[in-house]
């Protein structure tokens, strides 16, 4: 009986601890340019790896942090773009803000609804972006 008791405490107290990490951006406040920008940074990163060419990217500002993952090992994340297959259709979801960068240096979270030509089970493609100088954070599928 204490044992049950002991987890209960637990999962009551990690659920009343556990936050929120980003709030839902209202349509009026969504900035059109940082939507654009995604989109064309998805493309061009699609576009680039089905053309197997791993060159750095000239139209966009990477954050280092992704730069180094990308370029590190950039062959082997574009086998996995185009095991995907190409984005039959890309539109724009939702955009979100990371809360603990509210703050100091906001980070958006721009979510593209996405269907792709072998891969039906992934449904959106996130792009994380610097909201002062729209620098490029990461890029993401999801279910």
């Amino acid at each position: 009986m204490k044992k049950i008791i002991l987890a209960l405490a637990i999962i009551s107290s990690l659920q009343l601890s556990s936050q929120k990490h980003y709030t839902k951006i209202s349509s009026s406040k969504i900035d059109q340019d940082r939507i654009n920008l995604s989109e064309s940074f998805i493309r061009e990163y699609y576009r680039k790896c089905s053309n197997k060419d791993y060159s750095q990217f000239t139209n966009f500002t990477l954050d280092k942090r992704l730069e180094r993952i990308l370029y590190d090992d950039y062959e082997r994340k574009c086998e996995e773009v185009n095991k995907n297959g190409k984005i039959m259709h890309l539109k724009f979801n939702s955009a979100y803000i990371k809360d603990y960068t509210k703050n100091s240096d906001p980070v958006e979270l721009i979510v593209f609804d996405a269907d792709l030509e072998n891969a039906p089970e992934l449904k959106y493609i996130n792009v994380w972006i610097y909201r002062d100088q729209n620098i490029i954070n990461n890029i993401l599928t999801s279910t």
